[in-house]
């Protein structure tokens, strides 16, 4: 006889709840630190600079947002927003502080 093992109902739901925060709160907080660290490296005039990450902000959100969905595992929506995030904000401060 084989035993079949039972999907666990908890792990099933900590995974969507993995992916719901992911998807709304982390893109959109990913999708507002990437706007003042966009201006950093994109080669234009300062109006420009700041005009283009403006209006590419609801197409980056809604891209983190498909993608925290299709990725395989959640923790990778979770580290590649992180690591978005963190960049950015290293650019920002390195921006206004003066190093670049």
């Amino acid at each position: 006889m084989t035993s079949t093992t039972k999907p666990n109902r908890r792990s099933s739901v900590d995974n969507k709840i993995s992916r719901n925060l992911a998807s709304c709160l982390m893109a959109f907080i990913t999708s507002v630190v990437m706007i003042p660290g966009m201006t950093t490296y994109l080669p234009f005039k300062l109006a420009d600079q700041i005009a283009l990450p403006i209006l590419l902000f609801p197409f980056i959100w809604i891209g983190l947002f498909i993608y925290s969905y299709l990725s395989k595992k959640s923790w990778h929506a979770w580290a590649v927003m992180l690591v978005i995030t963190i960049s950015h904000a290293l650019l920002s401060y390195l921006a206004l502080s003066g190093g670049l």
